[in-house]
């Protein structure tokens, strides 16, 4: 969720492949406060909420199981802070691995797991798992240019989850 010039309200995109409609819920109010159209057939959805500025929400998707709502792990803050981030890039932080690789959290009161992983020359890092059929489009992760770490929050999943990283190279071949 993010400004757009030129337009009014704030614009949300999700990429759902399996989702045949996307609308966006008030996380506060349970309220639907837009409808995403689809902007393109693999499932890339957009639109616009008539609010000022960011705010909590989950997205409403419906595909052929039903509805169901869903956080957006995109609607987070990133998780590094930038002492650790100057520790990591300097290589000194002495509790990295506090930081890099899949912690359980909790952020904004939602249970999830944080990922995070230094891949400083790749061109992009996703989590994959059984969760989103180890299709890397589906949950891509946040550069930090600043460190070479790449980090994102994924809400729902716990302890014990299966994953690995997904890493594209400069190259363009997927390691995973």
């Amino acid at each position: 969720m993010h400004r757009v010039s030129g337009r009014s309200g704030v614009v949300v995109r999700a990429f759902l492949p399996d989702a045949t409609s996307v609308a966006v819920i008030d996380g506060r109010s349970g309220e639907r406060v837009a409808e995403l159209d689809r902007i393109h057939p693999d499932g890339f959805f957009e639109g616009t909420a008539g609010r000022g500025g960011p705010f909590p929400y989950r997205l409403a998707m419906r595909n052929g199981d039903g509805e169901r709502e869903i956080e957006d792990p995109y609607r987070f803050s990133f998780l590094l802070g930038e002492q650790d981030m100057h520790w990591l890039a300097e290589g000194t932080h002495l509790r990295a691995y506090e930081k890099l690789g899949a912690h359980p959290c909790e952020i904004e009161g939602v249970a999830g797991v944080s990922f995070a992983v230094w891949a400083p020359n790749a061109r992009r890092v996703s989590v994959v798992g059984p969760f989103n059929n180890w299709d890397g489009r589906r949950h891509p992760m946040r550069f930090r240019h600043e460190c070479g770490v790449w980090e994102l929050f994924i809400p729902g999943l716990g302890a014990g989850e299966i994953y690995k990283y997904e890493i594209k190279a400069r190259s363009g071949e997927i390691m995973a």
